[in-house]
């Protein structure tokens, strides 16, 4: 048997790429590389196991091909392809236990009679920092919008996570070096992107993360013990007091969570699983 990494051609989001790295961590090498989105036309003559870590489907192309090997950890439906997941049941019901990124594709698949395991994102299972910034930033990812403190947008780091026109080695390539930087850089993160805020959690960075608390794909975050600030209220154009009332409503200045328990059950998810998968 094979290995391979997914990546996705369509997406301009540097976090699916991050979430195929985390995921090609835990194989033993990569052999190839499969479209997230394209799995159905996967060809052979070898199987190749394949680590279902990310969102689907913003194609069409499921169910995958029999020449995949399917390791459902951290996998996540989107909304709007439902129906076509639901067609397909009896493909899903062949790998159960599902391991699931969030409870509401747990709740999703379960009304479909499947049985899921909530394991969430790999991305948490990236390593601790072994070292501290003597001198870190505070690094804003994608929040150019959100009303910060003075003193944290003073001497701050913009990044974004959303690079249109760059190749699919490029941005392999980008995704790699902004783990790193986090890692070795950042004092605090400052973010809208779900798969900013989680590894970096993983990695022991203290993070503020702005979203839409009732979006239940980023539930995660209230899961691991963080905090989901209501990105519409503060990026409201609010005045005086009202400003420093909604401001003094974030802790700016958080402590790491401790995700370790998390990071145990990734792990040993994706290994039982992949056990399973070499004993077939």
């Amino acid at each position: 048997m094979k290995f391979a990494k997914m990546a996705c051609a369509t997406s301009k989001n540097i976090g699916d790429e991050i979430q195929s790295i985390a995921a090609a961590a835990r194989l033993p090498r990569v052999d190839k590389v499969v479209d997230r989105e394209h799995l159905a036309s996967v060809q052979g003559p070898d199987p190749l196991c394949v680590i279902m870590n990310g969102w689907f489907l913003r194609g069409s192309g499921w169910p995958p091909s029999t020449f995949v090997r399917p390791i459902f950890v951290g996998f996540h439906v989107c909304p709007n392809k439902q129906d076509l997941i639901a067609r397909h049941v009896d493909y899903l019901r062949r790998f159960e236990p599902i391991g699931v990124r969030d409870r509401a594709t747990a709740q999703f698949l379960a009304s479909l009679g499947v049985e899921t395991e909530v394991t969430y994102c790999l991305t948490l299972t990236f390593p601790n920092r072994t070292v501290t910034p003597a001198n870190g930033k505070v690094i804003i990812v994608d929040a150019a919008e959100i009303k910060l403190p003075q003193s944290l947008r003073r001497g701050a780091i913009k990044v974004a996570h959303t690079l249109p026109g760059m190749t699919a080695a490029t941005t392999l390539k980008y995704a790699r070096e902004l783990i790193d930087f986090y890692r070795d850089n950042a004092r605090l993160v400052i973010t809208t992107r779900l798969h900013c805020a989680l590894p970096c959690i993983a990695m022991g960075i203290p993070v503020v993360f702005f979203a839409d608390p009732k979006d239940p794909r980023i539930a995660i975050v209230k899961d691991i013990g963080g905090i989901i600030y209501n990105r519409r209220l503060f990026k409201r154009p609010v005045l005086g007091s009202t400003l420093g009332t909604t401001l003094n409503m974030v802790d700016w200045a958080p402590q790491p969570i401790d995700v370790t328990h998390v990071k145990e059950r990734l792990l040993n998810a994706t290994e039982k699983r992949m056990k399973a998968l070499k004993g077939a």
